[in-house]
């Protein structure tokens, strides 16, 4: 055993340290995500302002085929109104897929860099551009897939929207410091379990769920 391999996990000791002192100092907020002007809402990730005129609950699993074609479908729509200050998402994770998922972790790890980009960077610009950045067709891993995304992967991804280096660090180390995403997408299953239809995506107006193929955005004011 060399110098390097032997000192390898007191790096990786002194790296956690180092971040937990920084998170005391500056974050996270409590264990809610924020982004912009927005406030949580419970084991929401909202972004946009919290006093738009439309509001949407919006679930979604981050390996999802369906909640992805659903991002890349709305997102260039969904980010200028939230930049209008239209539109408030409060995006509501679950993860039916993680088992699925060739680390077997996927899902779990998505929600939590999400969570991390938001509340790090206060951006729902940021935020937003995380999630439609997980959501490409040719970043979203396939369900049952020999491969998925690394935290290094997911790091990367938050690099490249803008995303600080603090959440681009906890992300890296993976540790859940600050949010458990396997609570947020239990109690989130949890809700949308009181619908008629409990899959995803799944958007939901005034507490009523929509039909996701329709023109649901004209019945947002704009």
């Amino acid at each position: 055993m060399n110098a390097r391999s032997t000192n390898r996990p007191f790096w990786a000791v002194g790296a956690v340290f180092g971040l937990l002192v920084t998170l005391l100092i500056c974050g996270p907020t409590g264990g809610v995500a924020q982004a912009a002007v927005a406030a949580p809402a419970g084991d929401a990730l909202s972004v946009g302002d919290p006093d738009a005129l439309g509001q949407i609950d919006l679930y979604v699993d981050p390996m999802c085929p369906y909640s992805g074609k659903f991002v890349r479908a709305h997102g260039d729509e969904i980010a200028k109104r939230v930049e209008a200050g239209t539109l408030r998402v409060n995006l509501r994770f679950v993860d039916f897929l993680d088992k699925y998922s060739a680390s077997g972790t996927y899902d779990s790890r998505a929600i939590y860099a999400a969570y991390v980009v938001a509340d790090q960077s206060r951006s729902s610009d940021v935020a937003w551009r995380f999630i439609e950045a997980i959501y490409a067709s040719d970043v979203q891993p396939k369900e049952g897939g020999t491969t998925d995304l690394s935290n290094d992967q997911l790091a990367d991804v938050a690099n490249r929207v803008g995303a600080p280096q603090l959440a681009q660090d906890l992300i890296r180390i993976g540790l859940p410091i600050g949010f458990d995403p396997h609570v947020v997408a239990a109690n989130n299953l949890v809700v949308l379990h009181q619908f008629p239809e409990p899959g995803v995506p799944l958007v939901v107006i005034n507490d009523r769920p929509v039909d996701e193929d329709s023109d649901w955005l004209a019945q947002l004011p704009s």
